[in-house]
């Protein structure tokens, strides 16, 4: 059934029910991930934005995540495998690939210096995080959701925790870009790799927001390791 969107509605459940929700409240700078029990009419507020106009857009989208898979009917296991498929695999990818042409970039133009060093930096904080959750915490979570003992919600809690921090880092990094970038908009006579590099680093941004909405909001939430 096709739930309609309300502003009494939280951001986590928002973008739970609307995936492609989530590129609209980016746009519109709202913390989704990081902030998801806050309710969409506060957040419409905060920004200064009519709720209605937001209701709209929503409400308009179709319903299906960008690559047809609804979350909401996978498993907690189903969902950690799809996050290091979908996400993990593709960061290993895209990040050694895209750090030339941000180093390029920067070098073409000192005014974008800061670009590079938040790369560098949002670059070994995910490379870290995503090898940390392979390592360590999805194999923990996998064992506590087959076979929940208090030990290992113990032991998982404060690894839980250190994950969410570094994704309030993360988002931190991106909002800095944003600003920075003119939210990814090129400037009039910007060369080839500048469009480049904007368009990378704002795909760049959507996957991992979305990715961490699936941590913060629903993997996390369903096994009962709130935030703190």
């Amino acid at each position: 059934m096709v739930k309609t969107i309300t502003g009494n509605m939280t951001l986590a459940e928002t973008v739970t029910e609307v995936p492609k929700a989530g590129n609209i409240l980016r746009e519109m700078h709202i913390d989704f991930v990081n902030g998801g029990d806050q309710k969409l009419s506060d957040a419409a507020f905060e920004q200064g934005v009519p709720l209605e106009n937001v209701l709209y857009e929503i409400n308009g989208l179709d319903m299906e995540n960008t690559d047809g898979i609804d979350i909401k009917y996978m498993d907690e296991m189903s969902i950690i495998k799809y996050i290091q498929r979908r996400y993990h695999e593709d960061l290993k990818d895209e990040l050694p690939v895209l750090t030339p042409y941000v180093e390029k970039m920067a070098d073409q133009d000192e005014s974008l210096s800061e670009v590079w060093e938040i790369f560098k930096s949002l670059k070994k904080s995910m490379t870290e995080h995503s090898e940390e959750e392979d390592v360590n915490v999805f194999p923990l979570l996998e064992s506590y959701i087959d076979n929940p003992s208090d030990s290992k919600r113990e032991a998982l809690k404060p690894r839980v925790e250190k994950i969410r921090n570094e994704h309030r880092d993360v988002t931190g990094f991106f909002h800095r870009l944003r600003e920075i970038t003119n939210d990814f908009t090129p400037y009039a006579g910007a060369t080839g790799i500048l469009r480049l590099v904007y368009d990378r680093l704002e795909r760049l941004e959507r996957d991992t927001l979305d990715h961490i909405h699936l941590e913060n909001n629903i993997l996390f939430q369903r096994v009962g390791l709130r935030a703190s």
